[in-house]
């Protein structure tokens, strides 16, 4: 490899970078950088008890734990069945934006309610608060 051929790599690389940065700035400007916006994960942080925060281990929820992922669709398809017997709470965060869970396994009845653009971090905070 020449020699002037690291440099140029080097500056192509921060130059695409910013680009992608620019690009995501632009397209969501009251969101906080993050870098699930580029690669379109989405993370569940679920709970079950209705008096009190036991945050459920991957297991209980059969996902792999090298996925660390969970979107709506996944969790539909999950719940469907109907066996699984607890309640859930919580939140789904990811790149196409924030979902509030709710599901009650007597009624076999999943609801979520779109949040605000910019708010799933602090509903997270909130929720998770009361947490021993």
């Amino acid at each position: 490899m020449p020699d002037w051929a690291a440099p140029v790599l080097t500056v192509a690389s921060v130059v695409l970078l910013a680009v992608c940065v620019v690009r995501g700035a632009r397209i969501s400007p009251n969101r906080p950088f993050s870098w699930a916006m580029y690669s379109g994960s989405s993370k569940g942080f679920l709970w079950s008890g209705h008096d009190s925060v036991t945050v459920l281990p991957v297991h209980r929820l059969r996902i792999a734990p090298g996925g660390h992922f969970l979107t709506v669709p996944e969790l539909r398809a999950l719940l469907a069945d109907g066996d699984f017997e607890q309640p859930l709470r919580g939140l789904i965060i990811g790149s196409d934006g924030g979902w509030e869970v709710r599901y009650e396994p007597a009624e076999h009845r999943l609801r979520l309610t779109r949040l605000t653009a910019g708010d799933e971090l602090r509903v997270l905070a909130d929720a998770l608060r009361p947490a021993p």
